[in-house]
């Protein structure tokens, strides 16, 4: 008879579950000439979004001399509750559990001995865990990661069992093998031979509330104008604004699509300034809402991101699309929780982020993705802002600020679109494809681009003898569903004090929290014999929340006349529809002759001004000068006249 060998293979699954995940890796010798491995997962998950596990595993011997003795299970969690190992009649196997602050490990320790060419180990591990789903108002996210590879499993199956509270999933993927309804859940079922992960995404959109807080300080002798971002629309992102106080001076959009609002701070004065508000965030883009287009800035070279470096041009020759990129950005960077515990987190840029790739948080992921995409000519910047998380482990926040996060963006050609991804969560998720599948989870405050830093995200809005609690976000509940509402204000312009006929400042309005794009304003006079036109025509690709913008319009009358009043009506119209967005009131404006149509625009009316100036100095000085020659004829006609009297 052929000697038993004494070699007792211990087998360690590692399974890393990053928030809604888990992933199981053989990672001893190579075993899979000695056994044969199948593993049939189901992961049930509960209405409240606790998620009951079981790993049912079975491992054939291929040969007679080789047992298996011990296995090993260990997960990134340290919070899984009512752990189980059973045999496949339901008797309990005794094990043990051990957690180092990192993660939990489930040992097995077999007390028989099952040797011999097909005998079998059929066992059950079974725990609930609450980070595998996520529920978030009428949302649920389930993430199932890698779990081996082709080498670990003969046959790797999985069952996702869902509420049928949620309906089906709006994105999965894979694609699963069978979807049903049973009774109250959906059942998907999964082949896996290459051990993929799993993304499940029940909910179309994510509505959240916000209350942020800009403080801001001049302490100087002058009064100073300063700007701060407001989160902004985005394709995948809505905004309304329910109070802004106080209200800005200026509202206005820069290149990268931020909302800019300047405020007037008097002279050693401080103010603060509140915003509430809710986010709609979506799966799929809202093409009605325009974004900026991708410049020659999206490809620069600025500090934090050294495209030129000759470290980044030898990756760009290895890495040359978004795909590999980000995976080579995750396989080459660690996230360090230990920089979390320090009182300010240096920002340290693509480049020292690759010599400290084990001090890398979520700028350095970003960084370094924007960096090497720039370099392969790759538009890309970055996004600053919240992102919801039940588990800061797995998916943590790391920006300076009132610990925001950030997360690069590239655009796409192939779709005309900015697609966001988030190497950082690829990476502390211990697998999850957050480049594939973006979530609901992140909201925008800010975009980086034709800057590297600029604007400034709120939270990052402080004054340094403070304190505060300056970003505050939770699950919303409907997002406001309104109607525009456009006021229209006619001012007429005036020269030194005096009022032009038919000359007007139209100043629009509007008086929402919600921004309106592609608009045209239609002005008509109910008056045929009244022309009206603009010197730069009214059309309006965004109309931010609140803001106010003008435009310059002359009222004329076709025939000679005095000034007189006149009524006029004012529509806003839907570009893309060419339908009626807001009807405005009738108004009265005072029409001014045909010839104030020459001399609409502001410098003619300066060029007037200058003319009637030097026409009125010209004519002044000419006056004077008669008066002087005619009170010099007077007295020398005086002079005259009292020589003549001497004389006689």
């Amino acid at each position: 008879m052929q000697k038993l060998k004494l070699l007792v293979f211990t087998i360690y699954c590692l399974a890393f579950f990053a928030s809604t995940q888990s992933i199981a890796t053989v990672i001893a010798q190579d075993t899979t000439q000695d056994f044969n491995n199948t593993i049939e997962s189901v992961y049930t998950v509960g209405s409240d979004g606790v998620t009951q596990v079981s790993h049912h595993i079975k491992i054939i011997n291929n040969t007679p001399t080789v047992y298996l003795k011990q296995y090993a299970l260990k997960t990134s969690y340290s919070g899984l509750s009512n752990i189980a190992v059973k045999d496949r009649n339901g008797n309990k196997i005794p094990s043990n559990q051990t957690n180092d602050g990192l993660g939990t490990s489930i040992g097995i320790t077999f007390e028989d001995q099952a040797v011999g060419q097909g005998k079998s180990r059929d066992f059950y591990i079974e725990y609930q865990n609450h980070d595998l789903a996520t529920i978030a108002g009428r949302v649920l996210e389930v993430h199932i990661p890698k779990l081996g590879d082709s080498n670990s499993f003969y046959t790797n199956k999985t069952t996702l069992i869902t509420p049928a509270y949620f309906s089906l999933p709006v994105r999965i993927t894979p694609e699963p093998k069978t979807t049903d309804f049973k009774q109250t859940n959906v059942i998907s079922t999964f082949d896996r031979p290459s051990g993929e992960s799993i993304s499940a995404i029940y909910g179309q959109e994510q509505v959240y509330k916000m209350t942020l807080r800009y403080s801001l300080e001049n302490p100087t002798n002058s009064p100073a104008l300063t700007q701060i971002s407001l989160p902004p629309d985005t394709p995948f992102q809505k905004m309304h604004y329910h109070a802004l106080d106080p209200l800005p001076n200026e509202m206005k959009k820069d290149l990268d699509g931020n909302w800019i609002a300047t405020y007037r701070i008097p002279a050693n004065t401080a103010i603060v300034i509140h915003l509430t508000a809710e986010a709609k965030v979506t799966l799929d883009p809202n093409l009605n809402i325009p974004f900026s287009n991708p410049t020659k800035g999206h490809i620069k070279n600025l500090k934090y991101w050294e495209s030129d470096d000759p470290f980044i041009i030898d990756k760009t020759q290895a890495y040359t699309t978004p795909r590999e990129i980000y995976d080579f950005v995750v396989q080459s960077l660690e996230y360090s929780r230990e920089e979390l515990t320090l009182k300010n987190i240096s920002r340290l840029g693509a480049i020292e982020a690759f010599n400290h790739p084990y001090s890398a948080v979520c700028q350095e992921f970003t960084d370094a993705f924007i960096t090497i995409a720039r370099a392969n000519k790759i538009p890309a910047r970055r996004l600053i802002g919240y992102a919801y998380t039940e588990n800061s482990v797995l998916r943590p926040l790391s920006f300076e600020g009132d610990i925001l996060h950030s997360w690069p963006e590239y655009y796409s050609f192939e779709k005309n679109l900015w697609i966001q991804i988030d190497p950082t969560w690829g990476d502390t998720t211990g697998g999850i494809d957050y480049f594939k599948q973006f979530d609901l989870n992140h909201i925008v405050f800010s975009i980086n681009g034709i800057s590297s830093s600029l604007p400034y995200p709120a939270g990052a809005y402080k004054i340094k003898s403070e304190d505060t609690k300056d970003v505050e976000v939770s699950i919303g509940e409907k997002f406001p569903n309104i109607s525009p509402q456009i006021s229209t204000r006619m001012v007429q312009k005036k020269f030194f004090f005096i009022p032009i006929p038919g000359m007007y400042e139209m100043q629009i309005i509007n008086d929402t929290g919600q921004a309106w794009y592609d608009i045209e304003t239609n002005v008509t006079s109910v008056n045929s014999e009244v022309g009206v036109v603009f010197n730069k025509k009214p059309r309006i690709e965004t109309l931010l929340p609140f803001q106010t913008l003008n435009f310059d319009v002359t009222f004329f009358t076709e025939n000679i006349s005095i000034p007189k009043d006149e009524s006029i009506n004012i529509n806003y119209l839907d570009l893309k529809t060419n339908t009626l967005l807001y009807e405005s009131s009738t108004q009265t404006i005072k029409a001014g002759p045909k010839i104030i149509k020459q001399i609409q625009n502001t410098q003619t009316i300066i060029y007037l001004g200058i003319g009637i100036v030097v026409i009125a100095l010209v004519t002044g000085s000419v006056l004077v000068l008669r008066q002087r020659r005619e009170s010099a004829l007077r007295r020398q006609s005086q002079e005259a006249q009292k020589q003549t009297q001497i004389l006689h």
